[in-house]
C-alpha cells in the first residue's frame, strides 16, 4: 500500500504558516518577481469575494478592501518542504518528495496497519505544524495520489473500480482541448471513459489518449525515488511592515519555536543549540546563537531564554525579516555516582546567569579564583562555564575514612567588599583614632565630633563618619609586589581594638586609608 500526502494550495500555505489566523482572511499569492504579477493561490475567503487564480493584484483589490497580498518566498517554502518530509519519515523510512506540496510513502514491510487512523494521525501531525492536509491510500502511487485530491481530508481506497468510475474525468489530468470534447461526448467521470475503449480512444484523440487511460485503470505501479529528510530545522518570515517592538517579535519566536520542537520531536531529536538571525532595515544583519546548557524540547524553557536576550537588546534600525534555526542534538542521559551532585535543572541555571548578567554586566557574574600573588585578598572573576554543569564530582571523596587535619587558627577575618574608606589620626607613626563611615559595627559607641578635625591621613578631606579612639594596635605589616608591572603594589596593614571593643583590619595604600574588615 502506498500513502500520497497532499497539501492543496501548498505555496500559500507555506507564507500563511507563519502567521496566526491569516488562513481565515481574504488572502492572495503572487510571484513578485514576475514583471506583471498575478494572483496564483488563494484563501477560502478570498474566493468567496469573487477573486480568481490570473487576476492582477488591483482587480483583487477592486473586490475586496481587506485583501491581503502576499508575494512567494522561497526560504519558507523550502521549510515547510523540509516540514512534510520530515513528517512522512516519522511514519515510513521510504518516502519521495514527489512534487510541490505532495509526498508519497510507501508501507511495505511494516506491520499491519489501522489505514485510517494512519491518515488521520497524519493530517493531526501536519495540521500542529500549521499545514492542511489531505491523505490518501492506495493499492499504487497514482491511486493513492488520486484519493489524496478527493480526500476531505483522508480517504482510503478499499474498492478500486468504484472509486474510479466515480471519480470525475478532470482528475486523471487531460488538456483544455481533450477536456472540452470529452464534454462534448457527454463524458464527465472516469469509469465513462473507460468504458470508451482504449484503441477507440487512441483512434479520436491521439496518443495523448492512451496515457490518460493508463492513468484511469491505475493498474500499475512504479519504484519510488527515495530521499531523506534534510536535518535543517529552519522557520524564517518577511515582515509586510517593519516591527521596533519586542511584542510582535516574541508573538513569532514563540509560534516559531513550537513549530520547530514538533518537528524535532518527530525525528526524534531535542534543541541543542538555537541561532536567531534579524535583518535590519538598514539591511545590516544580526546574528545570535544560544548554546543550550542540556539539550531540551522544552518550549518554557527555550522561549524565556530568547525573551530574556530581547530584553537587553536595542537596536537602531526596525527588523524586516527574522529567521529562527536548531540544531538538532539527543538528549543527555547522565549517570551519576552515589555521592555525585546534580543541578535539577541545568537550563534554568544558565536562565538565571544570563539575567544576573544583564542586571549586573557580564564583569560581575562568575567564579571566585585565587591569583597567584602575595597580594591579600587577591582574586579575579572566571566566567562560569557551563561545560558538564549537569553535575560535578565533589573534590574530596566522602568515603575516605581518613579526617582533614584541623589546625589551630586565631578569629576569621570578615571583609568588607568593598574596602570602606576611612581617617586615620596618627601618634608618633601609629594610629590612634579613626573616622569611617559604616553602617554597622561603627554605629554604636561613636564619640563627640571634636575628635575629627584634627584627623590627619588619606581617605576623603571633610568626610561625615564615627570617630573610635584606637585603644591597642598591632603593625605595621607592610607587603609589596609587582614592581616590574603597571599594576604594582603596596601596602601597609595595621590590627586595631577599637573602643568598642572589636578588632579592625585597617590597611594604607598609596590611595588612602581603609577598614578592610573587622574580626569576628
Amino acid at each position: 500500500m502506498f500513502v500520497v500526502i497532499y497539501i492543496p494550495e501548498f505555496f500559500l500555505h507555506a507564507v500563511l504558516r507563519a502567521e496566526a489566523g491569516l488562513e481565515k482572511r481574504p488572502v492572495v499569492l503572487i510571484d513578485a518577481a514576475e514583471k506583471k504579477p498575478l494572483v496564483l493561490q488563494l484563501t477560502v475567503a478570498a474566493r468567496a469575494v469573487g477573486i480568481t487564480e490570473g487576476m492582477t493584484p488591483t482587480q483583487a483589490l477592486a473586490r475586496s478592501t481587506l485583501l491581503q497580498i502576499k508575494p512567494r518566498c522561497a526560504a519558507q517554502e523550502k521549510a515547510a518542504t523540509d516540514t512534510l518530509l520530515q513528517c512522512a519519515y516519522s511514519f515510513s523510512p521510504s518516502i519521495e518528495s514527489t512534487a510541490d506540496g505532495v509526498c508519497t510513502l510507501d508501507l511495505a514491510g511494516l506491520p499491519n496497519l489501522d489505514h485510517e487512523a494512519l491518515a488521520s494521525e497524519m493530517v493531526q501531525r501536519l495540521a500542529t505544524l500549521h499545514l492542511p492536509a489531505q491523505v490518501g491510500i492506495g493499492r499504487n502511487p497514482w491511486l493513492a495520489l488520486l484519493a489524496a485530491r478527493a480526500a476531505r481530508p483522508c480517504c482510503v481506497i478499499k474498492n478500486s473500480t468504484q472509486f474510479l468510475n466515480a471519480l470525475p474525468v478532470e482528475a486523471i489530468g487531460p488538456s483544455p482541448e481533450t477536456l472540452a470534447i470529452l464534454h462534448k461526448w457527454g463524458i464527465h467521470t472516469v469509469g465513462q471513459f473507460v468504458a470508451l475503449g482504449k484503441e477507440p480512444l487512441s483512434t479520436r484523440l491521439g496518443p495523448e489518449a492512451l496515457a490518460l487511460h493508463e492513468r484511469a485503470v491505475a493498474s500499475s505501479t512504479r519504484p519510488l525515488k527515495l530521499v531523506r529528510p534534510p536535518q535543517i530545522f529552519e522557520e524564517t518570515i518577511a515582515f509586510e511592515h517593519e516591527i521596533e517592538t519586542i511584542e510582535p517579535l516574541l508573538f513569532i519566536l514563540r509560534r516559531f519555536l513550537e513549530q520547530l520542537l514538533v518537528r524535532l520531536e518527530m525525528m526524534y531529536w531535542v534543541a541543542q543549540e538555537l541561532r536567531l538571525r534579524f535583518r535590519f532595515e538598514s539591511g545590516d544583519p544580526y546574528e545570535k546563537t544560544f548554546r543550550i546548557p542540556a539539550p531540551t524540547s522544552n518550549v518554557e524553557t527555550l522561549f524565556r531564554m530568547l525573551h530574556t536576550h530581547l530584553e537587553t537588546l536595542r537596536t537602531e534600525h526596525p527588523i524586516v525579516a527574522l529567521e529562527l534555526s536548531a540544531t538538532p542534538g539527543r538528549a543527555i542521559n547522565h549517570q551519576f555516582g552515589l555521592f555525585e551532585s546534580v543541578l535539577r535543572d541545568p537550563n534554568h541555571f544558565h536562565e538565571t546567569l544570563a539575567r544576573l548578567t544583564a542586571l549586573v554586566g557580564a564583569e560581575r557574574i562568575g567564579t571566585p579564583v585565587n591569583e597567584e600573588s602575595y597580594k591579600p585578598d587577591a582574586f579575579r572573576i572566571e566566567p562560569v562555564s557551563l561545560e558538564g554543569s549537569a553535575g560535578f564530582q565533589p573534590a574530596v571523596s566522602p568515603t575516605s575514612s581518613r579526617l582533614p587535619l584541623q589546625l589551630p587558627r586565631g578569629p576569621a577575618l570578615l571583609r568588607f567588599r568593598p574596602p570602606t574608606p576611612a581617617r586615620v589620626q596618627l601618634a608618633q607613626g601609629r594610629p590612634i583614632s579613626v573616622d569611617s563611615d559604616l553602617p554597622s559595627p561603627w554605629g554604636c559607641g561613636t564619640e563627640s565630633s571634636a575628635h575629627r578635625t584634627g584627623s590627619t591621613g588619606a581617605g576623603g578631606e571633610g568626610q561625615t563618619g564615627n570617630v573610635h579612639r584606637v585603644h591597642d594596635a598591632r603593625g605595621p605589616w607592610r607587603n609589596s609586589g609587582q614592581w616590574w608591572d603597571k599594576d604594582q603594589w603596596r601596602r601597609e596593614e595595621w590590627d586595631v581594638q577599637a573602643s568598642d571593643g572589636r578588632l579592625y583590619r585597617l590597611c594604607h595604600r598609596p590611595d588612602g586609608w581603609f577598614v578592610e574588615g573587622v574580626y569576628d
